[in-house]
């Protein structure tokens, strides 16, 4: 099979659990406003921002570190760069996990003793979350996308599975972030299987070099992973934070599912390019790099761009009905806005990351400190004025700066003109 044919089969796959992640990520946020409240929501996503932001620190770039070295390595000797990536990974993913726990008095004061509940039933979430995202970067590296599909479909019919359990256990409206705990503890099974059976981890000898070679890449690369995370839930954390109502943050949250959920089919073809971009560059090849992002920019941005304006337009005639809650529709004006942001950056967002794929994680870093601060200081400046509105300007126009400044670096410092 050619790499066309190839790229457009595992893209297919890979759609799939793009699907599922609307159906559950919405079907989340549905079935905790109907099963519990809209405040319980709005307490679930402040634990949730908590668990992920802490996660990225247990990770410590190892996922991006890990999937660089395999994928430009072609998956040989794949065994002592993963044990050189697992073996810190695990210490690191631990002590994030105590950090979260010595956290929670901090966060009872500025969020609430409800949110400092969840937490404590997040926490064993904090752990498995860090150590399953090098283990789907091992997955990546090795160019095994059907199966990254799978797993990553897995995950999200486990937090489904987490609910039920969770609404049929009686779980109290604080404690929900179990879901959490349920989900990955059990991922993380289902994904060290899958590495006993397809890396020789007993061929590992020399991980400590690679172990090495994994911190110095992660260390330089860990405030851009820590900054794309909190990018992506700064909006809600920043509401919280404010003092806006809960069932308005729970409103928002809504809004914010469904804008995620939009920008996973770019990291779901960004996922399928990476070691493919990660090869190329490797090999010295930037004129292949820009070749495949001229051919997956003619069909990616016009129907990523009609997919964002009918859900701008069927939001709040849809959302509001489905729930039966007529508040949702204030997250219509919100959602459009943060369409409009995700349309006018779709021709660089599956390509956000190929700094790290040429081995610039420092570059990387800075690019994604810039945008968080812009979006911190539109939070900042808009959501005291304007609530869920300036929440929403605030994240599009980061997401346009992060479509400018990666089309500049990836010229100026990967040679490759996007």
């Amino acid at each position: 099979m050619n790499e066309r044919a190839r790229l457009r089969r595992d893209v297919a796959w890979n759609v799939v659990p793009v699907a599922l992640l609307g159906v559950v990520g919405l079907g989340l946020n549905f079935v905790i406003i109907g099963w519990w409240s809209t405040e319980a929501l709005g307490v679930f996503n402040l634990v949730t921002i908590a668990l992920f932001v802490t996660a990225v620190v247990g990770a410590f770039g190892l996922q991006y570190a890990v999937l660089h070295a395999v994928a430009a390595a072609g998956g040989q000797a794949a065994a002592p760069i993963v044990v050189g990536a697992l073996v810190p990974g695990v210490v690191i993913a631990a002590a994030a996990t105590g950090a979260f726990l010595a956290l929670r008095g901090a966060i009872a004061r500025l969020l609430g003793d409800d949110v400092a509940a969840g937490m404590l039933w997040a926490a064993p979430a904090v752990f498995c979350f860090s150590i399953n995202k090098i283990l789907f970067g091992v997955v990546n590296g090795l160019r095994r996308m059907r199966a990254f599909a799978l797993y990553t479909s897995l995950r999200y019919v486990l937090i489904a599975v987490g609910v039920v359990l969770a609404r049929a256990w009686r779980v109290e409206p604080d404690h929900l972030a179990v879901i959490w705990t349920l989900s990955e503890g059990t991922l993380l099974v289902v994904l060290a299987i899958e590495l006993a059976a397809t890396v020789a981890l007993a061929r590992g000898a020399g991980w400590r070099a690679w172990a090495r070679r994994h911190l110095d890449y992660g260390g330089r690369g860990l405030t851009a992973t820590l900054a794309y995370e909190i990018n992506t839930k700064l909006d809600v954390w920043m509401l919280g934070a404010a003092g806006i109502a809960k069932e308005l943050v729970g409103v928002y949250s809504v809004a914010a599912a469904i804008n995620e959920g939009a920008t996973q089919l770019a990291v779901a073809l960004q996922n399928n390019l990476n070691p493919m971009i990660a090869r190329e560059l490797a090999g010295g090849r930037p004129g292949e790099v820009e070749a495949l992002v001229r051919r997956t920019r003619r069909w990616f941005v016009p129907g990523f761009a009609l997919a964002c304006a009918l859900g701008a337009g069927l939001f709040p005639r849809v959302i509001p009905a489905v729930l039966h809650d007529p508040h949702l529709a204030l997250g219509g004006l919100p959602f459009a806005i943060l369409m409009a942001g995700l349309v006018a950056a779709s021709p660089y967002l599956p390509f956000n990351q190929v700094l790290l794929m040429a081995e610039r994680p420092g570059w990387h870093t800075a690019l994604l400190v810039c945008v968080v601060a812009v979006n911190f200081a539109g939070d900042l400046a808009l959501i005291p004025r304007l609530d869920l509105v300036g929440a929403a300007i605030a994240t599009s126009s980061a997401a346009v700066c992060a479509a400018l400044l990666v089309r500049r670096l990836a010229r100026t410092r990967a040679g490759v003109r996007l």
